[in-house]
């Protein structure tokens, strides 16, 4: 078993009370190069088969599709449990609803609800009035636990025949069940430190040294515990130019830890 990174992070719920939150899955990776090829020429003259405006489209199509919720069995688990948390209740058939009540948060969770699509660079030409004969793109893919053939499948009917694909970097999804030794510990030692902790399995929309070590054959969990003020927009700093978090609750992580490995 393995324990890393984006895990046992604070979300204060009513009551004052927080859910913590233990990463048992993560997306899988899909950066992809997208290319299409047409006839150089003049930018004066007809081009029917522009490459520039073949893979325009295809970025268009890719990162306006809105993908249909697929509920990971973690993904489901943390919105049932918040639900409980917020005493309202769970509706599978509308998801997103539950999402309206943890703020910012949200926009990272509400990635885990389905495959998301980014297009992120264009790469054509040199000159205004020179058709290139190559055109390039690239997209941030992300796929949920157990769907990524489903994923691929569409990405391919998106691209349509003209777009041609190729991997920038690809890597698989990770999930693990929300059960055993290893996760009693972590329950254990934030109780210890916050009585009213109720700690949560849940996704990750990013990705960890999880997805190597889980080729091992390891279990892999989300676990650096963090107590954090409700107001702090946690995930939205994730690559930000002031990433940082509270010394308190650092020292907090630092006391659930040193519980953790006690009872490991």
């Amino acid at each position: 078993e393995a324990v890393g990174e984006v895990g046992g992070f604070s979300l204060t719920v009513p009551g004052d009370r927080r859910m913590y939150l233990i990463e048992t899955a993560e997306k899988g990776i899909a950066w992809m190069n997208l290319t299409a090829k047409g006839t150089a020429g003049h930018g004066s003259m007809v081009h029917p088969d522009n490459a520039v405006t073949a893979v325009a489209a295809a970025v268009a199509r890719l990162g306006s599709h809105d993908f249909p919720v697929q509920l990971t069995k973690t993904v489901r688990a943390f919105l049932e449990r918040t639900c409980m948390a917020y005493g309202v209740e769970f509706d599978p058939d509308e998801p997103e609803k539950c999402l309206e009540k943890i703020g910012p948060m949200a926009r990272m969770i509400g990635a885990t609800l389905r495959h998301t699509l980014n297009p992120t660079r264009l790469d054509a030409g040199y000159k205004t009035n020179v058709i290139p004969q190559t055109a390039q793109a690239q997209v941030d893919g992300r796929f949920l636990p157990g769907y990524e053939a489903d994923f691929f499948a569409t990405v391919d009917e998106l691209l349509g025949p003209d777009v041609q694909r190729d991997f920038v970097h690809h890597d698989h999804a990770v999930e693990t069940d929300y059960e055993g030794a290893l996760i009693e510990a972590m329950e254990a030692a934030l109780t210890s430190e916050d009585p009213g902790a109720l700690p949560v399995p849940y996704c990750l929309s990013g990705g960890t040294d999880a997805k190597a070590f889980a080729r091992l054959g390891m279990r892999c969990f989300g676990f650096a515990p963090l107590k954090l003020p409700p107001e702090l927009d946690f995930s939205g700093m994730f690559h930000g130019v002031d990433e940082r978090v509270p010394v308190d609750g650092l020292r907090f992580g630092v006391r659930v830890l040193d519980h953790f490995l006690d009872r490991s």
